[in-house]
């Protein structure tokens, strides 16, 4: 029970007490002295027929007796009365019923009004005529006790009324900061820490108020700390002090983690970057001159291969640089070969390189079977024939078994024609907990496209849709078939996961797009989960935030896939809440090693 109702039952009780109380008193007073005015008021009625009846009862005139007792008994105040003589016999006798037809029954019975018997001696001189008996009627005292009792009660249900009213009002202002302070509390639990600035006047209200504030700011900075750390911890163990790209124990563990995972199906290239001559410009320059260079060169190399989203861009060491792509066309591979070899004489002609002669570029592309050491071998060796090449040179090296690669035109022409013609394929893949029972999560749809070499996965050919601006209407695509294919036989609380791409996050068009398609399946929509990659979820926050709220209202929720994968900081969480975190399976697959 809340306390609001609590102390209304407390108030009402209290209330109930004071007036049964002076309910009581006021009406056993009221009922002593109208038992006194009955009892007076018979006796006198007594006293006066005595002394006008002697006369009539001595000449035994029936007629004037009766007409005296008429007189008095019409007036509707007595009950009885009667004429009585020595030996006790009526001479005259008047009786009447009260009328109590104003008064409830069970008042009367749990009142009763005692009818007090006044009687007077009929003389003639010394001698006893006989007796007279007067009873007034109650019906009045009983009116006036009853009015008592229902005024009384009008003005307790008034005042309670009020009172009420007023305690009502007063708990909840005097409440409203407790409220705010599990406001406050369930934000806590929320990952929020918000700060009441409006203080209570009340002293007792006040410290706890103040209490929570101190609470939350003390549980934001050991969180704070926490990320601050962990953030630390992971920046020292993978990544580069100099550049800020991965080191070499990142991209040892990305490239065990893509070739050796079932899931990904990797399909991509290597390609290691040496600039010529290092230690000697560490001597020439100094080690300030050095790592400006290093710097510099692994900005622009960051910058080249943003638009081929990388798996990983690493120094390996000294002047080494790595760079782990997915499934590129046979086109966009020369292009970003020639694109690094200008970058190369770019850093002469930024004056950062005295030679023009500044490095070279070895290629690998990913087979069937391959390893990270055998990957790295022949990225290697094609490295080495490209310093015989010449002057920053790029060189990609052959491969032991023929490898299918598309040009640009043939991926755009097979992702257009398959978006044109529904040419995929959809499977449903159950997510269970880690318990005894394995309960079902849901269902993540993993999305097929059939091709001559056989069916291809998500990581073969969503890169080139990215590529060509293909990549928001596969989600489109994805999307429409699961809502139009939902099992109308399944389980009730059959939920779904939907890969979103992370470019789908800043089209405004998808968006409104997505939200009128949900509109129009509200019961499925609620069953709904999206899941964004991370990498695209920090760098498009303002966007993912608005489409979490949107979808929010319409029961879906959205998680994050891959996380942990970049160096994003771990604070931007907060501000999103997702349903859900998947832990890249780099974290995960080396638990029992690291």
């Amino acid at each position: 029970m809340s306390l609001l109702r609590q102390l209304t039952l407390a108030i009402l009780t209290l209330l109930l007490l004071v007036w049964v109380g002076s309910v009581a008193i006021s009406v056993a007073n009221t009922r002593r002295y109208l038992d006194r005015q009955l009892e007076s008021h018979a006796q006198d009625a007594a006293t006066s027929l005595g002394l006008s009846l002697s006369t009539s009862v001595e000449q035994d005139d029936r007629a004037t007796m009766e007409s005296l007792i008429d007189a008095m008994f019409d007036s509707g105040y007595y009950r009885s009365i009667r004429v009585l003589d020595t030996a006790g016999t009526p001479l005259v006798e008047r009786t009447q019923t009260s009328s109590l037809q104003d008064v409830p029954g069970w008042f009367v019975r749990q009142l009763p009004v005692k009818t007090p018997l006044g009687e007077a001696l009929l003389m003639s001189g010394w001698k006893r005529l006989g007796t007279i008996e007067v009873r007034s009627d109650p019906g009045y005292a009983y009116l006036e006790l009853w009015g008592t009792f229902r005024d009384s009660a009008a003005l307790f249900a008034l005042v309670a009324a009020l009172a009420l009213v007023g305690a009502m009002g007063g708990v909840r202002i005097i409440l409203k900061p407790l409220r705010s302070v599990e406001a406050q509390a369930t934000a806590i639990a929320n990952r929020d820490f918000p700060v009441q600035e409006q203080l209570p006047r009340t002293p007792e209200l006040r410290r706890v108020v103040e209490a929570m504030n101190r609470l939350s700011g003390k549980v934001q900075q050991m969180l704070a700390e926490q990320i601050t750390l962990a953030e630390t911890l992971r920046a020292q163990a993978y990544r580069d002090p100099v550049t800020g790209l991965g080191n070499r124990a990142l991209f040892d563990r990305e490239t065990a983690h893509l070739l050796g995972s079932q899931e990904l199906h990797f399909r991509g290239a290597l390609m290691l970057i040496q600039l010529r001559e290092f230690r000697a410009y560490n001597e020439q320059h100094g080690y300030a001159g050095g790592d400006e260079l290093l710097r510099q060169a692994g900005d622009a190399l960051r910058a080249e291969a943003a638009a081929f989203h990388p798996y990983c861009v690493a120094r390996l060491s000294g002047a080494d640089f790595a760079m782990l792509l997915p499934r590129t066309s046979s086109d966009d591979l020369a292009a970003l070969g020639e694109a690094l070899a200008a970058l190369l004489s770019r850093l002469h002609d930024g004056g950062l390189l005295s030679a023009f002669d500044g490095g070279h570029v070895g290629i690998a592309l990913h087979c069937e079977g391959d390893t990270p050491g055998s990957l790295l071998s022949r990225a290697d060796a094609a490295l080495r024939q490209a310093q015989t090449d010449g002057g920053n040179a790029w060189r990609l090296a052959p491969t032991t078994e023929e490898v299918r690669a598309r040009s640009a035109s043939a991926w755009r022409d097979l992702l257009t024609t398959s978006l044109q013609q529904n040419q995929w394929r959809l499977f449903a893949q159950p997510v269970r907990r880690l318990d005894g029972n394995g309960t079902t999560l849901h269902h993540e749809i993993l999305l097929r496209l059939p091709t001559d070499e056989g069916l291809l996965s998500a990581a073969d050919f969503m890169p080139m849709a990215y590529r060509h601006g293909l990549a928001t209407q596969v989600d489109k695509t994805v999307i429409g078939a699961v809502l139009d294919q939902w099992p109308t036989a399944g389980p009730a609380d059959l939920r779904v996961a939907i890969n979103l791409s992370a470019i789908s996050l800043t089209d405004v068009s998808f968006h409104a797009w997505l939200l009128q398609t949900l509109d129009r399946h509200p019961d499925r929509a609620s069953r709904l989960t999206f899941e964004v990659p991370e990498y695209g979820a920090a760098l498009h926050l303002p966007a993912l935030r608005t489409l979490i709220t949107e979808l929010a209202r319409r029961g879906s929720g959205v998680g994050l896939d891959h996380f942990g994968r970049g160096f994003n900081p771990f604070g931007y969480l907060a501000g999103i809440k997702p349903s859900y975190l998947k832990v890249d399976g780099r974290y995960v697959h080396s638990l029992p090693q690291d």
